[in-house]
């Protein structure tokens, strides 16, 4: 399961969830779902907001959930109160990454001055 939290063009905050999973010998990515954060951002809001999806379909994701990839927000990766530490709470086994593309993004940006000054030859 991948997770972001985004804030739309009127400025509302959005949660956007993707899963991948095996099917008949082959690997599917789908768009699972995508609600509005109505209160706040935090990751018990997210932790809230995936219950509450999965119990109106009657599955148990605790059980079968392998991976989670979320972005390094404090609110998704934070040790202590993060989304990613709720999970592993509830499912001990899961595997949490950083997401590529967000660090693809974070390696990409301009470097500071005070940084290229130091790795010029």
């Amino acid at each position: 399961m991948q997770l972001d939290e985004t804030t739309d063009i009127s400025n509302c905050s959005q949660l956007l969830v993707f899963v991948r999973y095996v099917s008949a010998d082959t690997i599917k990515e789908e768009f699972l779902f995508c609600e509005p954060l109505l209160q706040t951002t935090k990751a018990v809001d997210v932790l809230a907001i995936l219950n509450v999806f999965f119990s109106k379909r009657d599955f148990d994701w605790k059980q079968k959930l392998h991976s989670l990839c979320t972005d390094g927000a404090p609110a998704m990766l934070g040790n202590k109160s993060g989304f990613a530490h709720l999970v592993k709470k509830e499912a001990p086994n899961v595997i949490v990454t950083h997401c590529f593309l967000h660090r693809h993004a974070l390696a990409t940006k301009p470097l500071p001055t005070s940084l290229i000054d130091v790795l010029k030859p």
